[in-house]
């Protein structure tokens, strides 16, 4: 049996399914369910289905025969709307190539830091890969690296934990549930918070005391608190929220990572999640385009008045030939 909080073997689900939808992460998400059906069987693929040599270093140098043959298992159960088959193919070896690298970090936590073989569990890996991969994981530098990468994780006091779905698998039935809450008269203890805010607070399942929500960890708490004294302070015009500078970040304190974003998805990009914003964003390379353009403008208009200055000297030099006396 396995205890609590500790993760279990996907599944490969069985069967056929139609995608409605995908968002700009090229993540399929509608139906709902299909969020947690596609991740789900992604883990199975990485773990049992085509399970790949763990002493492989990166997904960069896994086979692409090996990445080709769990997309075609992939694109076997799963049916995409008309046009979107290679934008799914792109996340779809992002999302295995994640996989991959946390299916060897719990190979790592299950098995090496423990003594343990995974045979049992894994029996296409065989004796000689788990030797190298011990070998591997054992080393002065994997160990530096796997403590840093512990304390890391220990650092990150606001935990969260969603299941495969993420936020998007749980959006309906939140929706739900505060709108059931709202109808019956209750207070709405999210009131005046965007979707990102009263998202982040929900996923942490807080406690309503008086109609507000409260944590019993003191840092999460004061992070929901300030979220609401923002929220307040943004009705009466006294915070303007810019695009990711909105009212989590500052009460956070901290900056969105570019490959996710907070109560939104933890695979969407900053330019993505925020897309009323989008306009304002611009590409690197645009950017490089307009400074190369403006450049040229003005040597163009610089030219332009060398010339004219030059034209008029010359013209002056003309009129004083003709006008010089003669001896």
């Amino acid at each position: 049996k396995r205890r609590r909080g500790q993760r279990g073997r996907n599944q490969y689900p069985e069967g056929q399914f139609t995608v409605n939808a995908i968002n700009p992460a090229r993540e399929p998400i509608d139906p709902p369910q299909i969020v947690a059906k596609f991740r789900n069987a992604i883990g199975a693929i990485i773990r049992t289905k085509v399970v790949v040599d763990p002493t492989i270093e990166k997904w960069t140098l896994v086979p692409e025969g090996k990445k080709e043959t769990m997309w075609q298992l992939l694109s076997r159960t799963f049916v995409f709307p008309r046009g979107t088959r290679d934008k799914v193919k792109h996340y779809a070896r992002k999302m295995l190539g994640e996989t991959f690298r946390r299916w060897k970090s719990e190979l790592n936590v299950r098995y090496v830091k423990k003594g343990l073989t995974p045979f049992a569990d894994y029996g296409d890996i065989t004796p000689a890969q788990w030797e190298e991969f011990v070998r591997q994981k054992t080393t002065e530098e994997a160990l530096a690296l796997s403590q840093k990468q512990s304390d890391l994780a220990k650092s990150n006091i606001h935990k969260v934990h969603l299941g495969p779905g993420g936020y998007i698998g749980k959006l309906d039935q939140w929706r739900r549930e505060r709108e059931a809450a709202i109808a019956a008269g209750q207070p709405d203890p999210y009131d005046g918070l965007d979707e990102r805010g009263w998202q982040w607070i929900q996923a942490r399942k807080p406690k309503l005391v008086e109609g507000k929500p409260k944590f019993d960890q003191p840092e999460t708490d004061t992070v929901a608190q300030k979220m609401l004294e923002l929220a307040e302070l943004q009705k009466q015009g006294k915070f303007k929220p810019q695009r990711e500078h909105d009212v989590l970040s500052t009460a956070i304190g901290s900056k969105e990572h570019g490959g996710r974003v907070r109560g939104l998805s933890s695979k969407l990009s900053i330019k993505d999640g925020f897309e009323k914003d989008k306009a304002r964003y611009r590409s690197h390379d645009r950017y490089k385009e307009e400074i190369v353009a403006a450049a040229e403008n003005a040597m163009q208009v610089k030219f332009k008045d060398m010339l004219r200055a030059t034209l008029a000297e010359q013209e002056l030099d003309n009129n004083s030939w003709w006008q010089w006396p003669l001896q």
